[in-house]
């Protein structure tokens, strides 16, 4: 909501009537709810009047109720599928979002392919295409300035592989014609240029986007919604591509995006901070330094275009700067950064430095996050860096003088998104741990951070050599690269790999790292999924030296066979490094796991996805206790880990299946009174809100009566005072017998409320004179929840 009242004050008033629309439903005021109807459409004609949007025919919402259609739009006629106009009403019938973007409610209307759809057997459409295709009317010439296609989309389910924006070419002869088939005759796509282009799910969320062109002929705009092949197992399942607000809108309401060639769009020249300007060209004049053309046309035969670029020529002297600043943004959503991409031209043998700077409004500071220096060919190349700040900022492009006169710095097509990326090229990120793994690990090493502690390594491949995943994410095509776990050199399930970053420079502003992961397990056993674990840590010393690992963020098994987006906040006042953690589970020789697309950047950031959370307690007990104690000084009964040696009834660990990854006690003395052991957790922090969190865990009993227990004790625990007098008084929160439990030795699932408004322990405390229990898979999730077993004690609870 912020974030829109930041950005798009009318939108938020506008989401305000969405909101009041609701209440008079629920009073069945019809004159309220008509009043309020028309004052939501003025809402949303002002907000798109501020933003540059006054020209209402350039503006298709696709209606709302009853009246929801394409606008202008039209589907092409060269394959069966199609767009449909449709509303939220139907997102369970015909698919899509539940709300559109206008009116923010389920009779909102928009535009979606249901991506599940199959051609009948043997066609293909008249020539070949296998997509679903919306057509603009046709455009006249956009003119030097260019034309911002703003628009908002959605993606869901297994089926849809991408949406692209293209750019179609129109006869100079063709007149506006009504009938869009007549328009496109002989339409093949050869000479469509692909503008945008989209491939993640979006969660059910709807997010903007908007892309600068420029174009000197007649041309249509073409929505095309792909879905995955047809042979691909997952184009039977239901998914969908959807679009809303499409406009059509000039060129500086874009933001910092910009082609160069009518000018600088909203970007200038800071002149209190430079010695010279970034002035506009079409061609250097110099054939020894500059770019002969600009980037859309460097490899075509079109003869528009420009860019922008600092003359090194006299009266230019080495260290001489030009700085370029973007318009004010305000402040980052902490959950979603934006990503800057543009072009840079290199060339000359006294080419200096480019660098992009994130200029504090607040303070007048800059902090460099991109840089490069030195000759980098005749050649256009890509660059992207993420763009985060906790206050309003400008970006700044600078470019400094180098040796001589032979270095021209040039940059064009500048374009920002919403969403993390990877710094590119991989010098221009320093040692702050992006990577894309297309060229190499990017300082990223496979050295265990605790001697001994890893049996595989991570291994850098192209996507080509892989079953799956078929793709890596940063291309999306079999020819990219990524980091993956392989199975060849795996011994047993329990083995694991290590995947480390350079030192990371502590600080006491929290950092977000962001990545892309594939946990794909294709046959699951009956037993239930195996395929191992993936975690996230963040490795500091303490002041003996004494290597310590926290976790972040962690997921199991099977999670699907798509690249999935993850992030987890990462803070340190001291330096640390960043550990990514595979572990095989039992069903390795036929799962895939895989790491992609690594960022890190400022921003107190939550845990994606929200079930990947951890805290200090969990524990599956793969390698150890983790940071569980075993209290009992009893050395001949106590908790201990099982091995393939001793293990009781032969119970198989919960977590992979294995033989081992587990805790247990096992007491058999009936001559001796019963045993009591414990076994304590690490410290958990109170919620920030003290809101509840919920123990879950699994365990199972062997042995028999009402004298063999397991229960879980809360201490509330001081951390300002030493360890023997900070736990406090333990208080039971959840207890069973043996007796409760059936005969055969089965892993059963308990969870138990916990208050958390104050630091706290939990300790699992086990009795037996002729049985046990064990427990695996402990976790803390937020928020309460209901006892389970429904036959578990909880003396907490109220009478």
């Amino acid at each position: 909501m912020q974030q829109y009242l930041t950005l798009f004050p009318n939108k938020f008033l506008q989401m305000l009537f969405v909101d009041l629309k609701s209440a008079a439903r629920s009073m069945d005021g019809d004159d309220v709810m008509s009043k309020l109807t028309e004052g939501e459409e003025l809402v949303g004609r002002q907000r798109r009047q501020a933003e540059g949007e006054e020209d209402t025919a350039e503006l298709c919402d696709f209606g709302t109720g009853e009246d929801t259609g394409l606008c202008d739009w039209s589907n092409l006629n060269v394959t069966q599928l199609d767009w449909r106009p449709t509303k939220g009403d139907n997102a369970f019938w015909l698919g899509g979002p539940q709300e559109d973007v206008t009116y923010g409610d389920k009779a909102g209307g928009y535009a979606v392919f249901e991506t599940s759809q199959v051609l009948p057997k043997n066609q293909n459409g008249p020539i070949g295409f296998e997509s679903a295709m919306l057509v603009s009317p046709m455009r006249e010439s956009t003119g030097p300035k260019g034309t911002c296609v703003r628009f908002w989309y959605s993606i869901g389910g297994l089926s849809p592989d991408r949406l692209r924006i293209l750019r179609h070419p129109v006869a100079d002869d063709m007149k506006s014609v009504d009938n869009m088939d007549d328009m496109m005759v002989g339409y093949d796509g050869s000479e469509d240029v692909v503008l945008w282009e989209a491939r993640d799910m979006t969660m059910g969320d709807w997010k903007e986007a908007q892309v600068v062109y420029t174009f000197d002929k007649k041309h249509t705009i073409i929505f095309e919604g792909i879905p995955v092949d047809n042979n691909d197992l997952s184009r039977r399942f239901r998914g969908y591509i959807a679009v809303d607000e499409l406009n059509f809108a000039t060129a500086d309401t874009c933001g910092a995006s910009c082609p160069f060639e009518g000018g600088t769009c909203g970007w200038t020249q800071d002149t209190t901070s430079d010695d010279f300007d970034w002035i506009l060209s079409r061609g250097s004049m110099n054939p020894s330094t500059g770019p002969p053309r600009d980037r859309s046309s460097f490899t075509s035969s079109a003869l528009m275009g420009g860019y922008a670029v600092i003359d090194s020529n006299w009266p230019r002297r080495p260290g001489d700067r030009a700085r370029l600043m973007s318009q004010e943004f305000q402040a980052t959503n902490p959950d979603s950064p934006l990503c800057m991409r543009f072009w840079t031209h290199m060339f000359g043998n006294g080419i200096g430095t480019l660098s992009v700077i994130i200029h504090d409004m607040n303070t007048q500071e800059d902090n460099v996050i991109w840089e490069i220096s030195g000759e980098a060919g005749n050649a256009w190349y890509q660059g992207q860096v993420p763009i985060a700040s906790g206050v309003p900022f400008k970006i700044v492009f600078q470019a400094v003088v180098g040796s001589n006169n032979l270095g021209d710095i040039a940059i064009d097509d500048i374009s920002v998104v919403q969403g993390a990326c990877p710094s590119a090229p991989q010098v221009a990120a320093g040692s702050n741990g992006d990577c894309t793994f297309e060229v190499d690990e990017c300082g990223w090493t496979n050295m265990a951070p605790i001697a001994r502690s890893d049996e595989v390594d991570w291994v850098r491949t192209v996507a080509a050599d892989n079953r799956a995943p078929s793709r890596d994410h940063t291309l999306g095509t079999p020819q990219g690269f990524y980091m993956t776990l392989p199975r060849g050199s795996v011994q047993r399930g329990g083995d694991r790999a290590w995947l480390v970053s350079g030192t990371m420079t502590g600080s006491d502003d929290p950092m977000c790292i962001s990545f892309w992961y594939f946990m794909y397990e294709p046959f699951i056993d009956p037993s239930g999924p195996s395929l191992g674990s993936l975690r996230v840590y963040k490795q500091t010393e303490d002041s003996d030296g004494n290597v310590m690992m926290a976790p972040v963020w962690g997921l199991k098994n099977h999670q699907g066979p798509n690249w999935m987006s993850a992030q987890a906040k990462v803070q340190s006042s001291t330096d640390y490094k960043v550990v990514f953690e595979g572990s095989w589970g039992s069903s390795r020789g036929s799962g895939f796991m895989a790491l992609d697309d690594i960022t890190l950047f400022k921003g107190d950031c939550s845990t994606v996805p929200e079930k990947a959370a951890t805290s200090s307690g969990d524990c599956d007990f793969q390698h150890g206790t983790c940071q569980w104690k075993n209290t009992t000084s009893d050395t001949d009964f106590r908790w201990t880990t099982a091995s393939i040696s001793r293990r009781p009834a032969n119970l198989p660990d919960h977590t992979f299946g294995g033989p081992v990854g587990y805790s247990y006690f096992d007491v058999f003395n009936q001559n001796a009174k019963p045993q009591t052991l414990s076994l304590v957790s690490p410290v958990t922090l109170a919620t920030e809100d003290k809101s509840p969190l919920c123990l879950s865990f699994w365990y199972a009993s062997f042995g028999s009566g009402d004298s063999t227990y397991l229960k879980a004790h809360r201490e509330s625990y001081d951390t300002s005072k030493d360890e023997e007098s900070a736990a406090g008084e333990p208080v039971e929160l959840w207890s069973i017998t043996a007796a409760d439990v059936g005969a055969r030795p089965d892993w059963e699932f308990g969870q138990v409320e916990v208050t958390a408004s104050d630091d706290f322990r939990i300790k699992l405390v086990g009795q037996a004179s002729n049985g046990g229990f064990a427990i695996d898979d402990i976790k803390m999730y937020k928020g309460g929840c209901r006892i389970r077993p429904a036959n578990a004690k909880n003396e907490t609870a109220a009478p």
